[in-house]
């Protein structure tokens, strides 16, 4: 049994094949469907409540409000509103294959230590598909999650889009006070690494990442998203979480956690960071020419900004880390 958490900001013009996708699905487990309508002003949820009410006489379904506009607060209150114990969280720009519930719950049966199940987005080009397009795929949330070596890579996270966590882990921790600190996409601001912060937890928790390539959705990628440009702003979004994103990978990375270890860490982070983005500075005179070179510094340059703007939050963080999951 699934919730289907769809969260949406102004997706009315996105969102009617996702619904469509959802409600069209070849025998699926039961499954409720939740639109999260985050703080939109274009009457999306109006739009959803009324297109619901057409093509879905036998689903259970409902529309919820978030006032707080953030990605973080949407997830939040799809998982809080939903009933069943996995939660799928599936973009308004997603559209789910026929069977993806079905395969979900044949994974999902034989896995009882998996918290965190990704699946395989397969891009569909709205405009023209930039020559660049498959080198950087898996920044738009597309491809395998595997590189292709499926039975020997340990997953660490698997990207947010159409991803499916176990509910009662994560709620509970976050009724016992524990505060994420990403805040994810806020309207167009591109910031990420939520989806990342929630998988660090799930195995915090004891529980496993892990990806299947029978679950398969379509992506869609309109031309707004498919110049150089714009993915240079998305992996500047990408880089932006690194500070805060170093509390987890220094937490997970011995048994010993402690707090001056942190300090010391996160100060030889920002010193690396910040030299190599002074070399290329200097080596590029703050302006390279070159598509690889531009794509290096955008994301030395957010880096280096991650590290020095958010140490005091990444401290608090850690101290976070250590209350809950330091015994």
């Amino acid at each position: 049994m699934i919730s289907i958490v769809v969260c949406t900001h102004n997706g009315r013009d996105r969102l009617g094949a996702c619904l469509h996708a959802i409600v069209s699905q070849e025998n699926p487990p039961a499954f409720e469907l939740i639109v999260v309508d985050n703080a939109s002003t274009d009457h999306t949820g109006d739009w959803a409540e009324e297109k619901l009410k057409t093509i879905t006489p036998k689903i259970q379904w409902k529309v919820i409000h978030e006032p707080k506009p953030g990605l973080l607060y949407a997830r939040l209150a799809g998982l809080r509103a939903a009933h069943f114990e996995w939660v799928l969280f599936c973009d308004d720009d997603n559209i789910l294959f026929p069977d993806f519930l079905y395969q979900s719950s044949q994974v999902l049966s034989k896995n009882w230590r998996v918290g965190v199940l990704g699946s395989h987005g397969i891009p569909e080009f709205l405009g023209p598909k930039p020559d660049w397009f498959d080198r950087y795929a898996s920044s738009y949330a597309v491809g395998p999650q595997l590189g292709g070596n499926e039975e020997k890579r340990q997953l660490v996270f698997v990207y947010g889009a159409c991803s499916i966590f176990r509910k009662n882990p994560l709620l509970n921790l976050f009724k016992k006070k524990f505060n994420p600190i990403i805040s994810d996409r806020i309207g167009k601001e591109l910031i990420s690494g939520g989806d990342v912060e929630w998988c660090w937890l799930m195995q915090l928790l004891g529980l496993k990442v892990a990806y299947s390539p029978k679950l398969l959705f379509t992506h869609q990628l309109p031309a707004s998203r498919l110049t150089w440009d714009y993915y240079l702003q998305l992996k500047r979004g990408i880089s932006s979480s690194a500070g805060l994103l170093s509390t987890y990978s220094y937490f997970t990375s011995s048994s010993v956690h402690p707090l001056l270890g942190f300090v010391w860490y996160y100060s030889i982070q920002t010193l690396k960071a910040g030299l190599l983005y002074l070399k290329y500075r200097v080596q590029w005179k703050g302006n390279p020419s070159k598509p690889e070179d531009q794509l290096s510094y955008t994301i030395l340059e957010a880096q280096f900004a991650a590290f020095r703007q958010q140490r005091g939050p990444a401290f608090t963080h850690y101290r976070q880390l250590l209350r809950y999951f330091g015994a």
